[in-house]
C-alpha cells in the first residue's frame, strides 16, 4: 500500500531527525578542512552571476553548504523538513557574523513566492524526495529570471557487491580500532518503495530533470578534485570505502525577454 505524502514526509523528517547527530561526520556531508572549504567556494564563484545574491539553499540539513555561500558575502536562507537538522544548522552558524536564516518548509514546494531567489542550490537531497521532478519545476518557480540552480547528487547506495565488501571492512576496522559499531540510517523499505531514486541519481536522470523543467545552459560539472581533497582528510577506514560517485549539474533559468 503506498504512503500517503504527508505521512511519507513526517516519517523522512524523523529520519532525518536521528540521522542529524552524526551526519557532518560522515564522508562527503561535514567539509573538515579549509582546502575544501576554498575550493567549493571557488567552483560556487565560477557559476555565480554577479553582486549579493539571495541563495535558497533548499534540503540544507546541517547548514554546511548555505554557510559557504554566506562566507562569499550573499543572503542565504536555509529551508530543511528536519527541525533537528535545522538545530544543528542554527547552533553551526550562532554568533557567525554571516547573513544567513534557517526554517522549516517542504523542499519539494518552498513557501517563497515567485522569483524570490538568485540561486537554488541543494546537496543530496534529490534522491530522498518523492517527486523529484514536481521539485525542481517547484525551485525554478521560485527563482528569478536569469537565476540559477546547482544541484549536487550522486549514486549512494547501490548495493553493489563491492560496495558491501568495502563497507564491511570499514565497519570491521572501526570496531577494531574505536571498539563501537559504526550504525548507520538509511529510509526503511516502505519509503524506500515510493522513492523514484532510492539508490540516488544519476547525472543523466539530474539532467533530464533539469531539462523537463525548462532550464537552460544544463551542464555536468566535474568534483573529481574536491573527492580528492575530501580523501586525504579521512582515515584509512573511511577511505577504503570512500568511492565518490557524485555530480553537480547546473543550469540557469533564462529570461523571458528577447
Amino acid at each position: 500500500m503506498a504512503i500517503q505524502d504527508d505521512q511519507m514526509k513526517l516519517d523522512i523528517a524523523h529520519v532525518w531527525d536521528i540521522s542529524s547527530e552524526t551526519y557532518d561526520d560522515k564522508e562527503g556531508h561535514g567539509i573538515h578542512s579549509e582546502i575544501e572549504r576554498e575550493a567549493w567556494k571557488n567552483l560556487f564563484r565560477s557559476l555565480l552571476p554577479p553582486g549579493r545574491l539571495e541563495v535558497l539553499d533548499v534540503g540544507c540539513g546541517t547548514g554546511e553548504v548555505g554557510l559557504l555561500f554566506a562566507e562569499l558575502g550573499h543572503h542565504v536562507t536555509g529551508l530543511d523538513l528536519s527541525e533537528k537538522m535545522l538545530a544543528k544548522a542554527r547552533e553551526k552558524t550562532s554568533g557567525k557574523k554571516y547573513d544567513i536564516t534557517f526554517r522549516a518548509g517542504d523542499a519539494e514546494d518552498p513557501p517563497f513566492e515567485t522569483g524570490t531567489f538568485d540561486v537554488v542550490v541543494t546537496r543530496h537531497l534529490l534522491w530522498t524526495l518523492p517527486h523529484p521532478d514536481t521539485a525542481v519545476r517547484n525551485w525554478k518557480k521560485v527563482l528569478r529570471e536569469g537565476g540559477v540552480l546547482i544541484v549536487i547528487d550522486g549514486l549512494y547506495n547501490g548495493g553493489l557487491i563491492e560496495r558491501k565488501t568495502r563497507q564491511f571492512i570499514s565497519d570491521f576496522l572501526t570496531l577494531l580500532v574505536e571498539r563501537r559499531y559504526p550504525g548507520r540510517r538509511q529510509y526503511p523499505d516502505e519509503i524506500k518503495n515510493e522513492l523514484p531514486n532510492p539508490n540516488g541519481v544519476p547525472p543523466k536522470k539530474t539532467i533530464e530533470y533539469f531539462r523537463k523543467a525548462g532550464f537552460k545552459n544544463v551542464k555536468d560539472l566535474d568534483l573529481r578534485e574536491i573527492a580528492r581533497i575530501q580523501k586525504e582528510k579521512m582515515s584509512f577506514r573511511k577511505r577504503i570505502v570512500f568511492k565518490p560517485q557524485s555530480h553537480l549539474i547546473y543550469g540557469d533559468k533564462v529570461s523571458k525577454k528577447p
